[in-house]
């Protein structure tokens, strides 16, 4: 995980816990992220005190705990009665006034990343609608930390490409690695519903465009998607896959290919990688 570039996950649960209060019914909110089976709570809105401010759940215990355990929303009605959880933290749940608890786990591949509760301080059911939002908000987080969790993959692989050998020289690989990531960057900053994170995965993706460019500026202006194009070019994909991929017709693709093989004044695909290249448009 790159530590550097990566947002942090703790204001992504804080800025889900802000829209979910203004989306239900909650007077009380909070969760935490998940480390080694251990929630950490660590995003409030509406708490009266700091008594849950840092406070570690095990798994399988509480509400939360069972959530984490178990993948699946847990409901509590009449919390400090409730015989079907264990009750380690209702000194904490006490102080809060919170009499009916939701606890809704946020799942990324199959491992409990993170959790979300909802508290009323009355003891009254759980409507469908309400516990409905919370699962839609803990599937917005998951996707998130997904898309998070698949740029530091690409960044990964891309610093590990450096350093291997297999008899293919590494130059080659090392420009492979940094067009595959910066298109799976791109895509995934197409695909963002918050501005401020997309801008950050757009800045990696310049990096990385950069990496390997020659100190001059390119003489040669390519659009978007004629830089998209031929960045595929370059990976060995033929017309067709490159449609599929960009979700353009053929036609739109093959319009683009001689947009900027005009542009680069070359006659074959293979021309065009390589001049891209000669002038800092492709690694």
């Amino acid at each position: 995980m790159n530590d550097t570039l990566r947002p942090s996950d703790t204001d992504a649960i804080r800025a889900e816990l802000r829209d979910l209060r203004r989306q239900t019914d909650f007077p009380v909110l909070f969760g935490g992220t998940v480390e080694g089976g251990h929630l950490t709570l660590s995003g409030f809105v509406g708490t009266r005190s700091t008594i849950l401010r840092d406070l570690v759940i095990d798994a399988e215990c509480g509400v939360g705990g069972r959530a984490i355990a178990e993948q699946r929303p847990i409901g509590i009605q009449d919390y400090s009665n409730s015989e079907s959880i264990t009750h380690e933290y209702d000194v904490q749940v006490g102080a809060e006034g919170i009499e009916t608890l939701l606890a809704v786990p946020v799942v990324v591949r199959g491992r409990t990343r993170g959790t979300l509760y909802g508290g009323l301080r009355a003891n009254r059911p759980l409507g469908d609608r309400v516990t409905d939002r919370v699962m839609r908000g803990a599937a917005r987080l998951a996707r998130e930390l997904d898309i998070r969790d698949e740029v530091d993959r690409r960044l990964a692989m891309l610093a590990a490409s450096s350093g291997v050998d297999r008899g293919v020289p590494r130059d080659v690989r090392v420009s492979e690695a940094i067009t595959e990531s910066y298109l799976a960057l791109r895509d995934i900053a197409d695909r963002l519903g918050d501005d401020g994170l997309g801008a950050e995965v757009q800045a990696v993706e310049q990096k990385l465009r950069r990496l390997t460019a020659p100190g001059d500026p390119p003489t040669v202006t390519l659009s978007r998607r004629e830089s998209d194009v031929l960045a595929h070019v370059a990976l060995g994909c033929r017309n067709a896959e490159i449609a599929d991929r960009l979700s353009l017709s053929v036609e739109t693709v093959k319009s683009y290919m001689r947009n900027l093989m005009g542009k680069l004044e070359v006659r074959s695909r293979q021309e065009a990688v390589v001049e891209a290249r000669r002038r800092g448009l492709l690694p």
